[in-house]
C-alpha cells in the first residue's frame, strides 16, 4: 500500500461565505461551527434553534455523547422534559456498559425524576445501576433513598443494612438505616441505629438524635419526637434550637402553654434573636390553627423589629384566617409601605 493510499481524506462540506462564494469545510470545521452556534443559542435562550444545531452535530458525530447531552439540555431548558429524558436515557445506557461508572446522565435523571416525583422510574434506574455496579456503596445510597421516596421503606432498610455491613464505621449509614426503620415503625431498632451512629462519632451525637426526632415527626410520632428532644436537652441545655424544636412539637400536640414557655427559654438563651424566634413561634401557632395566639406573637415581633415587612405579612394571614379582612388589608398596606420606604 502506498503512503498516499494510507492517508485518511478529510470529509469536505461546501457552504456559502459572506461574499456569496462557495467554500469548503472539513468535517471538523463544520462540527466546530455548529457547536459554536448551538452554544450561542443556549446562552441567548434560543433553545429551539439550539435543538436544530445539536441534531446536526449528532448526525455528523453519531458516537459523541457530549452532543446528545447538549441536545438533552436544549430540550430541558425549552420545557420539553420528556424529550430531554429520552436523550439522557440513551447516554445512561452507554454509561452502564463502561468499566468505570461516570454517572453524568444518571445524576440528571435522578434529579429530574425527583423533581417530577416520578419515583417508580427513579427506583428503576437506581436498580439498573446497582445491577451493573453492585460494589459501589454510594450508588446503594441512591437506591435506598429512591425506595424511601417510592414508599418502600422495608426495601430501603435492606439496602442500608448492606451499607452498614460493608462500612461498619460509617455513622452516616447508620443514620440512614435508622431513618428507614422509623418509616417501618421499627422504633427500637431505629433508636439502636442512631445510638450506634453516636458511638461512632460522638461529636455529632446531638445532630444524629435531632435527625431521629425529625424522623419521628415525619412518621407522625410527635410523642416520640418530644421525648427525643427532651433527652437531647438533658446534655445540651444551652442549645436554643432544641427548645425551638421542642416548642414546635408541644404546640403541634396542643400543649400551647408548655410550647410557648419552651420558646421563652430559647429567647432567654439568645436575646438577639428574639424577633426571629417570635416570628417562628407565630408561624407554628398559625399552622396549628391557633391564630389568636399567633396574632399576639406577631405583634410582639413587630414591636421589636417594626421595619420587618415579613412579620406584617404573616400577621395579615392570621387576620384573614379569622375572617378579619379589613385588618388583614391594613396590615398588608403597612408591609408595602415599609418596602417602599427602604
Amino acid at each position: 500500500m502506498s503512503i498516499q493510499a494510507g492517508l485518511t481524506k478529510p470529509r469536505l462540506n461546501f457552504y456559502t461565505d459572506q461574499d456569496g462564494k462557495n467554500s469548503i469545510m472539513t468535517h471538523e470545521e463544520k462540527t466546530d461551527r455548529y457547536q459554536a452556534m448551538a452554544e450561542e443559542c443556549m446562552k441567548a435562550g434560543r433553545y429551539g434553534e439550539a435543538v436544530i444545531f445539536y441534531r446536526k452535530l449528532i448526525e455528523l458525530n453519531p458516537g459523541e455523547d457530549s452532543f446528545l447531552v447538549g441536545l438533552a439540555w436544549a430540550y430541558h431548558d425549552s420545557g420539553k422534559i420528556d424529550l430531554a429524558v429520552d436523550c439522557f436515557e440513551k447516554v445512561f445506557e452507554k454509561e452502564l456498559q463502561r468499566k468505570i461508572f461516570t454517572g453524568f446522565a444518571f445524576d440528571e435523571l435522578v434529579r429530574i425524576f425527583k423533581e417530577r416525583e416520578n419515583f417508580d422510574r427513579l427506583v428503576y434506574i437506581c436498580e439498573r445501576v446497582i445491577a451493573a455496579y453492585p460494589e459501589d456503596v454510594s450508588l446503594l445510597g441512591d437506591l435506598g433513598e429512591a425506595y424511601l421516596k417510592a414508599g418502600r421503606p422495608a426495601d430501603a432498610v435492606g439496602v442500608y443494612e448492606k451499607m452498614t455491613d460493608r462500612e461498619p464505621d460509617a455513622s452516616a449509614f447508620f443514620c440512614r438505616l435508622g431513618h428507614a426503620l422509623v418509616a417501618t415503625a421499627d422504633f427500637d431498632r431505629a433508636e439502636a441505629a442512631y445510638r450506634r451512629a453516636a458511638e461512632i462519632d460522638p461529636s455529632e451525637a446531638l445532630a444524629f438524635y435531632s435527625r431521629l426526632a425529625h424522623a419521628y415527626l415525619q412518621a407522625g410520632q410527635e410523642a416520640r419526637a418530644e421525648r427525643t428532644f427532651r433527652q437531647c436537652l438533658t446534655e445540651n441545655a444551652d442549645e436554643p434550637f432544641l427548645y425551638l424544636s421542642l416548642g414546635d412539637v408541644l404546640i403541634d400536640q396542643g400543649k400551647l402553654t408548655d410550647g410557648m414557655a419552651t420558646y421563652e427559654k430559647a429567647m432567654a438563651l439568645n436575646e438577639a434573636a428574639t424577633g426571629v424566634y417570635l416570628n417562628r413561634l407565630g408561624n407554628t401557632l398559625a399552622r396549628a390553627d391557633h391564630h389568636l395566639e399567633a396574632i399576639e406573637t406577631f405583634k410582639k415581633a413587630i414591636a421589636l423589629e417594626p421595619k420587618n415587612s415579613f412579620y406584617y405579612l404573616y400577621l395579615a394571614e392570621s387576620y384573614r384566617a379569622l375572617g378579619q379582612a379589613d385588618r388583614a388589608e391594613e396590615t398588608v398596606e403597612q408591609a408595602e409601605s415599609i418596602k417602599r420606604n427602604r
